[in-house]
């Protein structure tokens, strides 16, 4: 049970890396081209998924 919650914290951690890096390339203005809008979107919903799973895992 508590393993998937692990393995779904470091997917998410990866996300977020993925994520600091689009906003590394953009910086200092932080204007998103299209395709990056897309990314982010992107490794939101796989953020929001990983999170579902843990709550999940851990709460019930």
């Amino acid at each position: 049970m508590a393993e998937k919650a692990v393995e779904e914290t470091f997917e998410i951690l990866f996300a977020l890396i993925d994520l600091r890096q689009i906003f590394r390339e953009t910086k200092p203005t932080y204007r998103l081209s299209t395709e990056q809008k897309e990314k982010i979107k992107e490794i939101l919903e796989e953020v929001r998924q990983s999170l579902n799973v843990i709550e999940k895992e851990l709460m019930t």
